[in-house]
């Protein structure tokens, strides 16, 4: 079988070389989280304008009208060959200009797509002069799916980029203060970490996306620590701590109680406080064992488009006794999950990993007609008999052990009413 090309033995899997690239990959279904145009929109007092051809601009128009991101994005459409001989800055000026003056926002993301990527556009003359003309602050980005696995991608850079409101802030430091960075649909304040912060006395918790102003969001620079929920929020929170001395903690999502466990201890090392979560693990534990217990005897799979690490999520649904018999991932390993991996192969070796942008994966389902419940629209897309449980960074998102409940109940509401792939994709918008 073909699919067989696409694959390998988590046993086998020890270095970034053991994974089964192809020589030309697509962009796998894999994609359907945070994208370039939704990244900069969290930042408040923003709007982006998109300049690129139309079968670029075609895909963020979606994804922003499905976010609910079309009053503060803008796109310019120009033809290919206009790009070539670099005859469409002036109109990107002129577009730009246009829009600002219509516009109250402080902030003009200007993203452009693969095409100036590739030809190393210079917008600096562009930027300059529509910043002097508009007395806004023009910050330059790419949405290119070509830079993926290379270096930061578009994502992360754009995330990065919100550290230029916060670099020249007075720093007063707030020993009761808090940044959680990485959430693009926020925490709800009454969920499990704000109350167990709460509870060791970490009252001023702030989040990119519940700010309602920049001068909101320039309070960041009072934090005592920034926990870090999400890799794409590294690099942010980097600067944050090389250059104004705020230290980070990286805490991602999870949904194994010892992965949960062990991220509760780093944040006590980190804010230097007491957070005691057990009455939390002990709940949860208990609302665990009947969902578990309606799983047993399921065949699983896990994609890489969920909110967290593959890796984690398929280890922990293992240590909840659960059958893993797939995972759909990517060549882009984070650093922390060769420690999960390591854990893998001890665990379940046997357990397939198969990369979601291989070509010869494209189109084939029959080989996992015997996956009961697929994680992730991706790995849905290839288990199409599974029930489907998405996931998505744009459900609720959870953090803690109230997160492995959700993620149960989620799995149980799957089986008891199960949505197809399609209608996740076209119905729900969780687009890839």
């Amino acid at each position: 079988m073909h699919v067989e090309n696409a694959c390998v033995s988590i046993k086998n899997l020890s270095s970034r070389e053991d994974f089964p690239f192809a020589p030309l990959e697509g962009v796998g279904p894999n994609l359907a989280g945070w994208g370039v145009i939704e990244t900069c929109l969290l930042l408040p007092e923003s709007l982006c304008v998109m300049a690129g051809p139309s079968a670029c601009l075609r895909h963020s128009a979606f994804m922003a009208h499905a976010r609910g991101f079309t009053d503060r994005f803008h796109m310019l459409c120009v033809p290919e060959l206009d790009m070539t001989l670099g005859n469409h800055l002036a109109e990107v000026e002129r577009g730009v200009r246009d829009i600002a003056a219509r516009r109250p926002e402080k902030v003009i993301f200007l993203i452009v797509g693969c095409p100036d990527y590739i030809l190393g556009t210079d917008f600096t003359g562009v930027i300059h002069r529509l910043e002097q003309s508009t007395g806004r602050r023009i910050i330059l980005g790419a949405m290119a799916p070509i830079t993926i696995g290379l270096k930061d991608s578009p994502f992360t850079s754009a995330y990065t980029a919100f550290f230029g409101f916060l670099q020249h802030e007075k720093r007063h430091v707030d020993p009761d203060a808090v940044n959680i960075l990485g959430t693009f649909m926020p925490l709800s304040e009454s969920g499990e970490l704000y109350q167990v912060l709460r509870n060791a006395g970490v009252v001023r918790i702030r989040q990119i996306p519940l700010c309602r102003d920049l001068t909101e969001f320039a309070r960041m620079a009072d934090a005592r620590a920034s926990l870090v929920l999400h890799p794409l929020a590294n690099g942010l929170a980097g600067r944050m701590e090389k250059e104004m001395d705020i230290p980070q903690c990286f805490t991602p999502t999870s949904y194994g109680f010892s992965a949960i466990d062990g991220e509760y201890a780093k944040m006590n090392a980190a804010l230097d406080r007491e957070l005691d979560a057990s009455p939390w693990r002990k709940a949860a534990e208990a609302a665990a064992a009947p969902l578990v217990e309606r799983l047993r005897g399921k065949s699983l799979a896990v994609g890489c488009s969920i909110n967290g690490s593959p890796y984690e999520l398929a280890l922990a649904l293992l240590e909840f006794g659960l059958d893993v018999r797939a995972i759909f991932a990517r060549g882009t390993f984070k650093p922390y999950e060769w420690d999960l991996i390591g854990r893998l192969r001890e665990q379940a070796p046997g357990v397939r990993v198969y990369n979601v942008s291989h070509p010869n994966l494209c189109g084939e389902t029959e080989a996992f007609d015997d996956i009961d419940v697929a994680y992730g629209v991706d790995a849905g897309l290839f288990c199409a008999r599974a029930a489907n449980v998405p996931l998505s960074r744009y459900q609720e998102q959870k953090h803690g052990y109230e997160n492995a409940v959700w993620m149960l109940e989620r799995t149980c509401e799957a089986l008891d009413h199960p949505v197809s792939n399609h209608d996740w994709i076209y119905t729900h918008n969780f687009l890839i």
